[in-house]
Formats: C-alpha cells, sequence, structure tokens
C-alpha cells in the first residue's frame, strides 16, 4: 500500500472517531439506561483510549461498561472500536445493536445502520454442514453462547481469524475443530460427522451422572444390651432402701402421735391430783390416765428405736445399690458370646479405730 494512501486512510479514520465522539456527547442522556457508577467510568476510559487511538484497551472497557449497563452509545463506540481491529462481525452487531437502541432518525441512529450497511460485504462466513443433524445439538464458537440446530446449514459470520468450534450432541461423541478463517476462504463450510458412542459408554455417563448406587438396603445390627447383675442387684438395693426409709419414716411418725397422746394424758392425770411420771414408769396412785400415759410413752419410745434403726439400714442399703448400680455398667449380648462393660470390687478396709469396706468399679 502507497504511503500516501495510507496518510489519507488513517485521516478519514480519524475524522470518523471525532465525529461519533461528538454525537456521542450531543445525544440526549434519557436516550441511555441510567449507569452505575462502574459502568459511567468504564465507558469515559474507553471513549478517551478509542480516542488516542488505543483500540484494544478500548474495546476492553467498553464491553466491560456495556455488560455492567447496556447502552446504546456504549454499542456505537463498541462498533467503531471492533471496526479499527478488523473484527467485521463484531463491529456489525454493535452497530446494528446501536442502530436499534438509539433514537430513530437521529445522526447516530443513521450512521450506524450506515456502517452496519458497509460491512455487511465484508463479512467472513462459516458453515457447519452435517448429513444428519441431533435435535439436541449443540454448537459453540469460542467462548460464545451455543447455537441451535437451527444454525445446521447457514452462514455464520465471525471475525477474520483463528477459531474453534465444539460441537455436542446425546449418544454423540464430542466434536471439535481448530479453523483459521479470512477474506480468503469465507464462506468456509466446516463437514462434520458425529460418532456413535459404545452402549458401554452411554452406560458409563448415565452411571456416573447418578453416582454411585447402593448395592442394596443397608442392615444394622445392633447388639443387644443387658444390665448385668451387679447393676441389677444395685436396683433391687435402691428399691429396698427406699421402702426402709419410708418405713422409718411411718414410724418416726407413729412416735411421734405415740408421745403426743402419752403427754396429754398425763396432763390430765395431774389435773386429777395424781403423780404420774413418765420417765419412771411409776404410777403410785393408779390413775387409769397415768397409766395409759406411760404406755403410749413406752410404744413412743419402743417405734422411735425402730425407726432409727430401720432408716440407718435403709440408708446403707439405698447407698450401696445407688453405688452398685452406677458402676455396674452393661452386659452386650453380639451373638459371640457376652462382653461385660463394667466391675464391681468390695475391698476390706482395715486401720486403726477403722474397719469396713469399701466399693470400686470401672463404667
Amino acid at each position: 500500500m502507497q504511503p500516501s494512501r495510507t496518510r489519507s486512510l488513517l485521516n478519514a479514520l480519524t475524522t470518523v472517531l471525532t465525529i461519533v465522539a461528538f454525537l456521542a456527547a450531543q445525544l440526549p442522556r434519557p436516550v441511555f439506561a441510567q449507569s452505575s457508577a462502574q459502568a459511567e467510568l468504564l465507558f469515559k476510559e474507553g471513549k478517551q483510549l478509542l480516542a488516542d487511538k488505543q483500540y484494544g484497551p478500548a474495546c476492553q472497557r467498553l464491553a466491560a461498561s456495556q455488560k455492567i449497563d447496556p447502552s446504546a452509545n456504549t454499542q456505537l463506540l463498541l462498533g467503531l472500536c471492533y471496526g479499527a481491529l478488523g473484527k467485521t462481525a463484531s463491529a456489525y452487531n454493535a452497530y446494528l445493536d446501536a442502530s436499534s437502541g438509539l433514537p430513530k432518525g437521529s445522526d447516530a441512529q443513521k450512521y450506524a445502520a450506515d456502517e452496519a450497511h458497509k460491512l455487511e460485504t465484508k463479512l467472513v462466513k462459516v458453515r457447519v454442514a452435517m448429513a444428519l443433524v441431533p435435535k439436541d445439538v449443540s454448537i459453540t464458537f469460542d467462548d460464545e453462547k451455543p447455537r441451535d440446530k437451527d444454525f445446521v446449514g447457514i452462514d455464520i459470520a465471525l471475525d477474520p481469524g483463528d477459531h474453534t468450534v465444539t460441537i455436542t450432541a446425546s449418544g454423540k461423541h464430542d466434536y471439535s475443530q481448530h479453523f483459521k478463517l479470512g477474506a480468503d476462504n469465507s464462506p468456509l463450510t466446516l463437514q462434520v460427522t458425529m460418532t456413535d458412542k459404545t452402549q458401554e459408554e452411554i452406560d458409563a455417563e448415565n452411571k456416573a451422572k447418578q453416582g454411585p448406587t447402593p448395592a442394596g438396603p443397608v442392615v444394622v445390627e445392633r447388639p443387644e444390651t443387658h444390665w448385668s447383675t451387679v447393676k441389677t442387684l444395685g436396683l433391687v438395693g435402691i428399691l429396698v432402701g427406699g421402702g426402709a426409709l419410708a418405713a422409718a419414716a411411718v414410724m418416726q411418725i407413729l412416735a411421734l402421735v405415740f408421745q403426743s397422746n402419752a403427754t396429754t394424758l398425763q396432763s390430765r392425770a395431774s389435773s386429777a391430783g395424781a403423780t404420774c411420771t413418765l420417765s419412771t414408769s411409776s404410777n403410785p396412785s393408779g390413775n387409769a390416765d397415768c397409766a395409759n400415759a406411760i404406755s403410749y410413752h413406752q410404744q413412743a419410745l419402743g417405734t422411735q428405736t425402730g425407726a432409727i434403726a430401720v432408716g440407718i439400714a435403709g440408708g446403707v442399703v439405698g447407698i450401696t445399690g445407688l453405688v452398685m448400680f452406677l458402676v455396674g455398667g452393661n452386659t452386650t449380648t453380639d451373638g459371640k458370646g457376652e462382653e461385660p462393660k463394667a466391675s464391681l470390687r468390695v475391698t476390706p478396709l482395715l486401720a486403726p479405730n477403722l474397719a469396713g469396706v469399701s466399693l470400686s468399679g470401672a463404667f
């Protein structure tokens, strides 16, 4: 290319950049959607980089701004930016989107429509050809959105350069092909033949999707647990000791009743002039109330003594039973025999002025 022709193209491109930037600045704000602060910042940076002819960074920022807050103004500048990089398909799509979003009849809308029309003759295209088209076929070019079966057999515009197509379908092996697209081989036809997966491969995939299948219901055998003999005897001791303490309490109440009757009869005998002493059991006057008072007093003493004895015995039995119950543990039967989990040991205690036994165990 001659130097004079190159300079002419650069001057023309600079003029277009200036015009578009001016139009974008003059368009009324209601035309564009409200932008977030981040999108607005990216838009301004992209516009400045575009004016400085730093097309790569400019396209990157404008595309990021468009993702955050879609705007026809951003699409217009993206079309110009992609066109400067030679990405004809991206520029064409951006101009079309801008043309549909800008105010109809405005200078910016006319410019976007004209630029899209100019690019139609420069588009490079690829076609996917398949003899048999699966119903759920999915065609993906690079990182674009997948296309379905309706895009088989038609020309698809892509940017010039290297591309990779990936095609998937149920029951078929994935197909992938790398190709280079340009004006010298457009339109390019990719003849795709997808091979069938074997039944073993399909079964393996289904099994992997479903995850591991349980072999059957899992039966957990719980061992039978029984109280040990020591624990059983401890429970009996607790019951017996508790009963003895209850009996001692009843006997103590009876002793109080007997003593109350004795005191009442003694007072009545004294009121009748009789001398009545309960502690000596003497009744020199022969008073009947005094005799009954003495009898009640003796019963009260005997009942109280019995209550104390029964209470002490019940306390010892109850405490011993409680200790045996706590340390007695359980016996587990697992079909292989019984394994006691606890034991109780009785240890004599001998020391000066002390004699007794101690209970110890493991539980």
